[in-house]
């Protein structure tokens, strides 16, 4: 009787072992798995309108209502040139790009500014882009200078002293 007592609790003891293992690794049975997502590892949108690649695009301003800088890369692989126009609320821009090209909106002789964005830096500006017969509605990210990397782009020149309210002050640190 015994050894049909130990041979009982080996079959519970696998059983229970078999579950534990199931509800461990069960959930990459139900849930993709995360690293096979694609998406567009940059701080601006990344997309396709008409025959135009679309690359990091995001619009650098001090607030609101401050003019504000595109900034990203448009990609035109056709032998024809193209031309990409991006309307807000607040204002539109339009950018040639010849046949087989990149342009990089970074490069002063490319700078492309609007009048404002309409919503603070953090947040997002609607806008249209079209190429073409081609459109999308989308949505960009309006950033400032608080990232080094794009101070540079700030129009009218980055101040220092927008960043002072991130600094710990003596008397906060105090508490």
């Amino acid at each position: 009787m015994t050894a049909q007592k130990n041979r009982g609790r080996r079959v519970v003891a696998a059983a229970a072992l078999a579950m534990l293992s199931l509800g461990v690794t069960s959930c990459g049975a139900i849930n993709e798995q995360a690293t096979t997502f694609q998406y567009a590892a940059s701080d601006g949108i990344v997309l396709n309108v008409g025959d135009l690649e679309v690359r990091n695009l995001m619009l650098v301003t001090k607030s609101a209502t401050d003019e504000a800088r595109l900034i990203g890369s448009l990609v035109n692989t056709t032998a024809a040139a193209q031309t990409l126009g991006l309307t807000l609320s607040t204002g539109s821009v339009s950018i040639n790009v010849p046949a087989k090209s990149v342009v990089s909106l970074e490069k002063t002789e490319n700078a492309k500014t609007l009048p404002s964005t309409g919503v603070l830096p953090g947040a997002q500006a609607e806008a249209t882009l079209s190429v073409g017969s081609g459109s999308a509605d989308v949505s960009i990210p309006v950033i400032d200078g608080t990232l080094k990397e794009y101070r540079e782009y700030v129009p009218g020149g980055f101040d220092p002293k927008s960043l002072e309210h991130l600094t710990p002050s003596e008397k906060a640190a105090a508490h």
